[in-house]
């Protein structure tokens, strides 16, 4: 089996970026079967802080979009969306054959089946806010912990600390995490994936005083993998109601044949 793991940053395309996009591989075979491979790859092109506009993250995630289809013409059997806020996973859906995964997604569902209450501890408020609005979006309002619980650090900053030492911001979202856990957490969702990795580099961290610390790196790639065993007998996501449609390849041709002449912007 083989996994395609898409991250947002430049990794492959920036050397600033190595040393993360080599940990999310890490993360992402410890959960993995020994026989599965992952490819872990950034996009070409990258603003400071996109994710914290709509609009801008439209256009990075079109590079997303092209590598969702040269995943499939290459025989992936699935792909995650590294992205927190899960950008094109309804496109990649529909788009493709094999399933496609969400980060965070994936760990909202994880979380409430690993425990009652959640907690999403992030360097952002605007990460807080964009999550709470996924996670009623998906369903999950009753079991979420809203907080927020934030340690403010851009995630340059962040990226920094990973490259150097991880120990002292760590530990500063480890207090932040305990404040949620004492307040009822049963689960906690570090977000950024920036953040666990500080946690798996500063030794690791899965349990937090009885809570559950999960890494959403690992779980996207675990449930990748699952989903991708699971259309091999036949389940996969709906195609009925449109839920997902299936455009197919004769349509999406011509989709990308007659919007191409105006598929830019004039400013």
């Amino acid at each position: 089996m083989k996994i395609w793991y898409q991250t947002m940053s430049t990794y492959r395309y920036d050397p600033v970026f190595d040393t993360y996009g080599k940990l999310l591989a890490e993360q992402c075979k410890r959960a993995l079967r020994p026989d599965t491979e992952v490819y872990v790859t950034g996009v070409p092109v990258v603003m400071p802080e996109i994710d914290r506009y709509k609009s801008i993250m439209t256009y990075h995630s079109s590079q997303m979009l092209n590598h969702m289809l040269r995943a499939e013409k290459e025989g992936y059997d699935a792909f995650v969306i590294g992205c927190s806020f899960d950008v094109g996973m309804d496109e990649g859906r529909e788009m493709l054959s094999m399933p496609v995964v969400g980060i965070a997604h994936s760990n909202i569902y994880m979380a409430g089946m690993l425990g009652e209450q959640f907690a999403i501890v992030t360097c952002e408020p605007y990460i807080a806010e964009r999550y709470r609005q996924m996670i009623t979006r998906y369903g999950l309002q009753s079991k979420h912990l809203r907080g927020p619980y934030v340690f403010p650090i851009t995630e340059w900053e962040l990226a920094e600390a990973l490259n150097k030492d991880p120990k002292p911001v760590a530990d500063k979202f480890i207090e932040v995490a305990k404040k949620a856990v004492a307040d009822g957490a049963s689960v906690i969702i570090p977000v950024p994936a920036f953040i666990n990795q500080l946690f798996y580099k500063a030794g690791g961290l899965t349990n937090l005083d009885g809570a559950t610390v999960l890494d959403p790196v690992a779980v996207a790639a675990k449930v990748a993998e699952t989903l991708a065993d699971l259309k091999k007998i036949g389940i996969e996501v709906s195609r009925t109601l449109q839920v997902y449609g299936c455009p197919g390849p004769e349509l999406l041709k011509k989709t990308f044949d007659t919007y191409a002449p105006v598929f830019k912007i004039d400013y």
